[in-house]
């Protein structure tokens, strides 16, 4: 076998010209000086994000909508006309300050939502590193690093900065990233070079860092993936879609709408008789619109093609239109063509009324701070399509040891020689000659490093279980100076490291003393003692070990394996029912000519003894079980520890009922897909399970229709993570290629969490919900109304019906207050009490439910019946106060004050919930709700031309706010329908 210890000396010598040059040292790593001197002369170790679009770029941008942009047009050309006619320009000003107001409030919200996403990719960027300074072990952030650092790598790292190896035992690493080849390339001395921002696949090793920051070989590529923007999530997708239906709607309605104004105009005999050169004039002015609408079709993106693909046949209809009644009386020209804009005007107002712009927005502000709210229960939102689907989770498969329990590992009992030792008589073991067989086992065959933190306690750095091995040994009274230097002095010939699959670790080292591991009975033919030896040290899994052992280690003799099989098998139970996880430890002295491959090495092992490690169980994740049976998600362990210790634990957290299946992972192989899925509805243990397991498992259920998270830390659980539709890594002990692979990082490993993001998970779609309910609501309402006005004017000519009931400026303050400002007020809504008391969504669930489509409908037919009553008969008595704007201010007031209302029905989805519920904890939806009243008061008082509006009397504003709050009686009616429905 090959000697690696020499070999690694052969790699530190070729580095260490490297080291030199970076002013290091392969041992003790660089001081602070030469960190600052360092990083001043070779750089950061970030990489600069291209340059970002400037603030007043973005907010111009929003001002490419088609319709914005008609819409100014026609502000303008309304300007134009108010001067020509010596009036000031009410109109067209109002409209351009009006799309100012609600285009400026509209992109402040996208802007904080967007930095709130800025914030989440830094968090995603922020990765520790472990490094060797001023001769000591610390982990620090990956920022941080420079150039000279002396870096420990192990398996599931991402490598932080461009390196060169020292030294390193099996260590392959993934270069798909920038090689596109997906086969793990072997590291060592014939290839030492290390990409930054590839990742450790398995082995360890430790490098020094070349290059960082910009001058890293994947610069160019990290730079580009820090660019990317976020995908969009499938709902956002499905509502942007919805909005695109809801626009087509909306144009059609203006369209008609346009119609209804024009014939209802002619029919009053408003236009008089026009000359033959307001004509040709009106024609060519008409004509030139249309020759702008065709260089939109021509060149426009596609949002453009669309819209003007229906005012191009618009405005030519018009034109003939106009031609067809323009002959007679030049007087009326202008007033005539200032009504036929105007009707444009309302018809392009409605568009942009009833195209849905508040929906992706109140998508984006919920997702924000849903992210932000999952960030602050511990949870770092990798992807955002992981924010809206963890809502709709109903398998969560859970690893056991740091997430439903503390991560505190212990060891409290051992079983060493045949004999039994605890916490009374651990004294005991430290007299006995075995235990320095022990301390070798234990400090020689492991990775964890001990160092300090800022406070100087003692920190564990790398596998907890390892950890508590070391602390043991420490309370045992070998320090952790000793146990490193142990490790230190020992050489590594060999190293097989732990896996998920293989369940066991081995290192191949060399052994001054062989007396220690009863190589004394070996002797060669002069009786003497061979002193110096090659040992295999190994621990793991007890069925794995025990299943390599062929004898027993026994005070100072070697015994038989089967003498002591029950007795060893016994005492493992005895453990597991006790819910410790139990870690088997043997050996194997090696001989000159005994064969040392890989094969060979893990074969014909001396069973040393057991170790019992408590891992207490997390004091909330009884009750975070409990939640989840409540909202009718199924919680499955999977674990790696043996079913006795899964069994123990899933008892203490309440995870059993009387019909549960806990399977282990040998059975779990054997039967088939079929098999499996008869039990995959009672199933909530799988122990001794492997990475391959727990992918089939997730499979499965997905073969079932549900929506599965699963959480992982290892590197091999990076295709079950993948698969998962939400996959989630553990952030304290989960490995960088675990974390890369998952879309959600636990920072502090608790099951809790998990169910805590599904509960934003779930108050985000509900939002989302509210705001499609209010909005589709007023849509259905405003567009009936504008429709149905000039029509019933028509036929109704004595009534009171206005051609015109809003002023485009009231509708777009209306457009304002339901799609920013309700956006806002629900999109930041607070999750109600009962939601994790409901079933999940399924895949396959409308967004717009039929509860939802029954509130539209109805609240929007009771809103477009009263305002067409009022206008009709004027109940209010809005006609007996004086001013010209009397009757449009009440309308506009009440129909507005309706619609504030409903907001807060929209408050509730479905029958048997209160529009009240933790409303006093809405802060923003009560601030919100007050600003519109406020600006309501100050535009209906003070408006006046502007917004044609007039002051109003104390006693109307009490009429109108007692008329307007029947919205709250017509849907608590509608709610209470639907309930008596369902229980009919």
């Amino acid at each position: 076998m090959e000697n690696k210890n020499t070999k690694n000396k052969q790699i530190f010598k070729e580095a260490e010209k490297l080291i030199k040059e970076f002013s290091s040292n392969a041992h003790d790593g660089l001081n602070e000086e030469e960190v600052k001197r360092n990083r001043e002369k070779y750089g950061k170790n970030e990489i600069t994000p291209s340059e970002k679009v400037p603030v007043w770029k973005q907010f111009l941008e929003h001002f490419k909508d088609p319709t914005i942009i008609i819409l100014c047009i026609c502000a303008f050309v309304s300007t134009l006309i108010g001067i020509y006619q010596d009036e000031f320009p009410w109109d067209g000003i109002g409209i351009f300050v009006a799309i100012i107001i609600a285009t400026g409030v509209g992109f402040w919200s996208e802007y904080k939502a967007d930095k709130a996403f800025e914030t989440l990719k830094a968090d995603n960027e922020n990765i520790d590193v472990k490094v060797i300074r001023d001769g000591s072990l610390k982990v620090i952030s990956t920022k941080e690093l420079v150039v000279g650092d002396i870096i420990e790598l192990e398996n599931g790292d991402k490598i932080p900065a461009d390196a060169e190896i020292l030294n390193s035992i099996d260590l392959l690493v993934d270069e798909s990233l920038m090689t596109g080849e997906s086969v793990p390339v072997e590291k060592g001395a014939d290839n030492t070079h290390l990409i930054g921002g590839t990742m450790v696949v398995t082995g360890s090793g430790r490098a020094i860092v070349t290059k960082v920051g910009d001058g890293m070989e994947m610069g160019a590529i990290l730079r580009s993936l820090a660019d990317q923007d976020q995908e969009q999530t499938p709902l956002q997708y499905k509502l942007g879609k919805l909005a695109g239906l809801i626009s087509v709607v909306g144009t059609v309605a203006a369209v008609l709408i346009f119609f209804a104004l024009f014939t209802n105009s002619v029919m009053s005999g408003n236009f008089g008789i026009l000359s033959n050169n307001v004509k040709i004039g009106t024609t060519v002015f008409l004509f030139v619109i249309a020759i702008i609408t065709g260089l939109l079709l021509i060149k426009g993106n596609n949002k453009l093609k669309k819209l003007s693909a229906v005012l191009g046949p618009l405005i030519a209809a018009v034109g003939l239109s106009y031609v067809a009644f323009a002959i007679g009386k030049p007087a009326n020209a202008i007033e005539s063509a200032k009504s036929i804009l105007n009707f444009f005007i309302v018809a392009v107002t409605i568009i942009v009324v009833a195209v849905p712009e508040g929906l992706p927005m109140a998508v984006t502000i919920s997702l924000a701070l849903s992210m932000r709210k999952i960030r602050r229960d511990n949870n770092l939102v990798r992807k955002m399509l992981a924010t809206e689907t963890i809502g709709s989770v109903n398998v969560i498969c859970s690893d056991k040891t740091g997430t439903l329990t503390k991560n505190q590992m212990q060891v409290r009992e051992v079983y060493f020689s045949g004999k039994h030792y605890d916490s009374s008589n651990f004294n005991e073991l430290t007299q006995n000659s075995m235990f320095e067989v022990v301390k070798i086992l234990l400090a020689a065959n492991s990775t964890a490093n001990v160092t300090k933190d800022s406070d100087g306690n003692i920190k564990i750095v790398g596998n907890t279980t390892e950890g508590a091995m070391l602390t043991w040994l420490n309370e045992m009274g070998v320090n952790y100076k000793t146990i490193l230097d142990i490790r230190e002095n020992m050489p590594v010939y060999d190293r097989l490291s732990f896996n998920a699959d293989r369940k066991m670790m081995s290192t191949v080292t060399g052994l001054e003393n062989s007396d220690l591991f009863n190589f004394n009975e070996k002797k060669d033919k002069d009786s003497q003692k061979i002193k110096s030896c090659k040992v295999v040290l190994a621990k793991g899994a007890p069925e794995r070990i025990l299943s390599l052992c062929n004898s027993v280690s026994i005070g100072d003799k070697i015994e038989s394996f089967d003498k002591h099989k029950d007795d060893i098998n016994k005492k493992l139970l005895s453990l597991s029912d006790k819910a410790m996880r139990t870690m088997a430890l043997a050996y194997k002295v090696v001989g000159e000519n005994d064969p040392l491959d890989k094969d060979s090495i893990e074969k014909d092992l001396v069973f040393a003894g057991l170790l019992g490690i408590t891992d207490p169980v997390r004091e909330d994740v009884p009750h975070a079980i409990n939640v989840s049976k409540e909202a009718g998600i199924n919680v499955i362990m999977v674990t790696g520890d043996n079913v006795n210790t899964a069994r123990a634990i899933a008892r203490e957290i309440n995870l059993l009922e009387e019909d549960s299946v806990v399977m282990e992972g040998s059975e779990f192989k054997k039967k088939s897909d079929k098999e499996i899925l008869s039990v995959l509805k009672k199933l909530r243990v799988l122990a001794r399970a492997t990475p391959s397991d727990k992918e089939r498992l997730v499979s499965l259920i997905q073969q079932t229709k549900e929506v599965v998270a699963v959480t992982g830390d290892g590197t091999n659980d990076a295709p079950a993570l993948k698969k998962a539709d939400v996959g989630i890594s553990m952030g304290l002990k989960g490995t960088d290629v675990a974390k890369e692979a998952s879309d959600i990082v636990l920072t502090d490993d608790n099951f809790g969490s998990i169910v805590k993001a599904v509960h934003w998970g779930r108050t985000l779609y509900e939002n989302v919900q509210k705001f499609l309910q209010f909005q589709l609501t007023i849509n259905v309402s405003a567009l009936a109304i504008a429709f149905l006005s000039p029509i019933l004017g028509m036929i109704f000519p004595n009534a009171n019906f206005q051609t015109i009931p809003l002023t485009v400026l009231q509708l777009l303050w209306i457009n304002l207050v339901m799609d920013t400002l309700a956006a806002l007020a629900l999109g930041l809504e607070p999750p109600r009490d009962g939601i994790m008391k409901e079933k999940p969504k399924r895949r396959e669930e409308s967004f717009l439910t039929k509860n939802m489509s029954f509130n539209i409908l109805t609240t929007g037919f009771y809103f477009m019946v009263f305002i067409l009553l009022l206008q009709a008969f004027d109940f209010m008595g809005a006609s007996a106060l004086e001013g010209k704007n009397a009757t449009s201010s009440v309308l506009f007031t009440t129909y507005v004050f309706m619609q504030l209302f409903n907001l807060l029905n929209s408050r509730s989805l479905k029958p048997g919930t209160s529009i009240f519920e933790n409303l006093t904890k809405s802060k923003s939806f009560l601030a919100i709700f007050a600003v519109i009243v406020i600006v309501q008061v100050i535009i209906t008082q003070f408006g006046g031309t502007f917004f044609s509006t007039q002051a109003l009397p104390l006693y109307m504003w009490g009429k109108i706010i007692l008329v307007s709050s029947l919205t709250l009686v017509v849907g608590a009616l509608v709610r209470w329908s639907q309930k008596l429905f369902i229980k009919n």
